[in-house]
């Protein structure tokens, strides 16, 4: 499929998927001074944690994966204990070492 084609899916079923994000208990917020990065990282937790229950299991994100196939693999790095959840401080985690290894090939730059 186009890349197009999957944005058109995805934001079709946005509507069905916001609904029980909305309702949860154990949304997870950003800071005040996060990134646009960040915000759009916890935006995306709080949608495929369809239960509310402050994680995000596999099960939960298959359909993400469908739409995107790097998504899988993603998982996979932020599950750092490989226990098939991926909790919001693993994906805080897989942030910051994002961010580390930005600013490290940004300064190795000449």
């Amino acid at each position: 499929m186009h890349r197009f084609h999957h944005l058109t899916i995805a934001w079709l079923l946005l509507p069905s998927l916001w609904a029980p994000a909305m309702a949860q208990d154990h949304r997870v917020s950003a800071p005040p001074q996060a990134s646009q990065s960040e915000r759009q990282a916890v935006q995306w937790f709080n949608l495929l944690d369809r239960n509310g229950d402050g994680q995000i299991t596999r099960a939960e994100a298959r359909w993400a994966f469908q739409l995107d196939k790097r998504l899988a693999a993603q998982f996979d790095q932020a599950d750092a204990n490989h226990d098939g959840i991926v909790t919001e401080a693993e994906i805080r985690a897989l942030a910051a070492q994002r961010k580390a290894e930005r600013a490290a090939h940004s300064q190795a730059k000449p």
